[in-house]
């Protein structure tokens, strides 16, 4: 009888067990991150049934997918969303540097139209000063991006380890609800659970369990950041002396720090991070290489001609000079270089990171990175060992020349790093004091004969160069007296070029001329002078053409027509113009975008479906728990039946012995 009242009693307490458990989860249908309880009973020895712990019902393989998933979706949403911020503005025509860049030059044209118009000359040096304007303000957005994503990134590491700190401490009170009454601590588990699908929107984490079933939580590339009762926390790392540098993670383990690799961190640390140390630091490169370039050509050119007031051209650009790191291993801290643009070599630069390496005391080379940081180019040995204090060495197809200091105690494997793009854009300005200053005019002029026979005319071929140290033009303005001043053919179409003396000197002649294009060049004459001359036909015997200093150049525009042509010649990476530099940023920041709105939507997908595979195992069903509530009921019941049956039993019993 005692066995049939044992049956019924069991048979109660393990409905209303199990009923607890239903209730429970129909309360938390709502409930994020709650996982399905279910609580198992076994038949017991002797009869009736033995109710065990209530456990939750989980798939850790399929929460870990959940993670995963959940870290990959956030890197590109937020990747993404930095993106499309930064292209709404780039990718806006009133802020497009080329529509700046089409303003000012059809200004200079029209300038060229009438050199001696001050009013149109005075709107192109308008037109180029909103052009600098405009490409300082938009390095100041970069700039501003970048610390818009390191405030970001701060923000999310105080996120992350309060998080971390959280799971660290249940752990801890897991432990001892489990330890000291040996039921499941399922809430506390879930909430576990719950945290580190919020730590994963953060970063790429991998979760495990220890014997004592207790979560362990690690970095992707395998650093914990949970053990036990213990977390350890991410902290920010930056180089003070450059705060553009790229930002960096080490993890805090009490008494030393580890550095973290930053492209391996996923979820929106991953992406802000990649935001910052890459798209922005390219996009400030590449405006910054236009600006180089820019600043480069147009000064060359100008130097090249005679301004307003008949004096040769000035630069019209500068930039700040180009800053250099000492690498702190380096031998001797004072021991430093310089670096400046090649003159004339701009079209060499790229936006690669530059370093000058010591190869021995007296000797070095250049080598340059990419962004993965991996080795792009490597320059020949430059010896230096009969350099003085402030010598530059020019090193080729680099576009930069090294400057040496002394005294230097160089040594070997000295390092000096520099990125020659870095802050030209935001440092560009203009040097030109008014629109006098654009140099329009050749510093030459020429003419033919009165008294020539042919219709041939000449024409100045180019300038190349109106240093007084390196070619026929005086520092004060006119031609040295030795510098090619006339040409006359004899009756055999042979050529002789004269110089300016009197009686005049023959330079060069008499010579048959194989063409009547560069004839300076073909005589051996146009590296010295500077310049070259072309007829456009050929001559007669006795033709006579002149060369002189253009003394009354204002209406010229021989070479404010070359300036206006710099737009589009190929000079940017010596492939493309100053718009279409521009173009082909604009371009990469729209690809880039539309990319991660595809990948970021595509991760969306995959995310939702790894929810909706853990949720179709650890999910409430309402459905379920009501035919579970009602089976449960219906046992309760039964089981109520079966102590009625053992008390009538035991009644009649008694009844029958009295």
């Amino acid at each position: 009888m005692s066995s049939l009242y044992s049956i019924g009693l069991s048979g109660l307490q393990s409905s209303t067990a199990r009923i607890t458990t239903t209730g429970q989860n129909t309360a938390n249908v709502d409930t994020e991150g709650y996982s399905r309880q279910n609580t198992a009973t076994v038949s017991r020895s002797g009869g009736g049934v033995l109710v065990q712990n209530t456990d939750r019902i989980v798939n850790q393989y399929l929460n870990q997918q959940v993670w995963s998933d959940t870290s990959n979706h956030s890197y590109y949403e937020s990747y993404h969303s930095m993106m499309s911020s930064f292209d709404s503005i780039v990718g806006e025509e009133s802020v497009s540097i080329s529509s700046y860049l089409d303003n000012a030059f059809s200004s200079l044209q029209k300038a060229n139209s009438d050199p001696t118009d001050s009013a149109s000359r005075a709107h192109a040096y308008s037109s180029f000063r909103e052009m600098v304007a405009q490409y300082n303000e938009l390095s100041g957005y970069v700039s501003n991006q970048r610390e818009l994503a390191s405030d970001e990134i701060s923000t999310n590491v105080d996120s992350i380890n309060n998080i971390t700190e959280q799971i660290a401490s249940l752990n801890k009170q897991i432990f001892k609800l489990e330890s000291t009454t040996q039921n499941s601590a399922n809430e506390l588990r879930d909430q576990q659970e719950q945290l580190v699908k919020e730590l994963s929107s953060f970063l790429d984490v991998k979760v495990k369990y220890d014997d004592n079933k207790l979560m362990t939580v690690n970095l992707s590339s395998g650093q914990p950041l949970v053990l036990q009762d213990g977390n350890n926390e991410l902290a920010l790392t930056s180089n003070p002396k450059n705060p553009d540098a790229p930002i960096g993670i080490e993890l805090s383990f009490g008494r030393y720090e580890v550095n973290i690799p930053t492209d391996e961190l996923g979820g929106s640390m991953g992406g802000l991070i990649a935001f910052r140390n890459e798209f922005v630091t390219t996009a400030e490169r590449m405006l910054g290489q236009q600006a180089l370039v820019l600043t480069d050509t147009m000064n060359q050119q100008n130097q090249l001609g005679l301004d307003f007031n008949g004096e040769y051209g000035i630069n019209l650009f500068s930039t700040d000079p180009i800053n250099t790191v000492n690498n702190p291993n380096n031998n001797d801290a004072s021991a430093n270089i310089a670096v400046r643009v090649t003159p004339g070599a701009s079209s060499e630069i790229t936006t690669d990171t530059y370093e000058v390496v010591m190869n021995s005391p007296t000797e070095f080379k250049v080598v340059t990175y990419d962004d993965q940081g991996r080795i792009s180019r490597e320059s020949g040995a430059i010896d230096i060992s009969a350099a003085a204090s402030g010598d530059y060495f020019t090193v080729p197809e680099f576009g930069v020349d090294i400057q040496i200091n002394s005294p230097a105690n160089y040594s070997s494997d000295d390092r000096f790093q520099f990125v020659p793009t870095k802050s030209a854009a935001s440092s560009l300005r203009l040097s030109a004091r008014s629109g006098d200053d654009f140099a329009l005019a050749a510093p030459i002029s020429v003419s033919r004969g009165d008294q020539n026979l042919s219709e041939a005319s000449i024409s100045i071929s180019s300038i190349t160069s109106t240093d007084p140290s390196a070619s026929a033009f005086t520092q004060s303005g006119g031609l040295y007296n030795y510098a090619p001043q006339s040409l006359s053919f004899d009756a055999n179409g042979d050529v002789t070029v004269y110089d300016g003396n009197a009686p005049a000197n023959i330079l060069a002649g008499p010579q048959t001329l194989t063409d009547y294009t560069d004839i300076l060049e073909e005589l051996g004459l146009a590296a010295g002078a500077g310049f070259d001359i072309n007829l456009d036909g050929p001559p007669k015997p006795g033709d006579s053409f002149s060369i002189g200093f253009n003394a009354d150049g204002e209406s010229d525009n021989f070479n404010g027509l070359i300036l206006a042509n710099l737009q589009n010649e190929s000079t940017v990476g010596g492939t493309r113009s100053y718009s279409a530099a521009f173009s082909s940023l604009v371009t990469e920041v729209g690809s880039l975008t539309a990319s991660l709105k595809t990948n970021s939507s595509s991760s969306e997908v995959v995310m939702n479906q790894s929810v909706a595979a853990r949720d179709q195992v650890s999910a409430v069903s309402l459905d379920e728990e009501a035919v579970n509530l009602i089976r449960f009921q219906q046992s309760y019941t039964a089981s109520a039946q079966v102590l009625t049956a053992a008390q009538s039993t035991f009644s009649t019993l008694i009844s029958a012995l009295r």
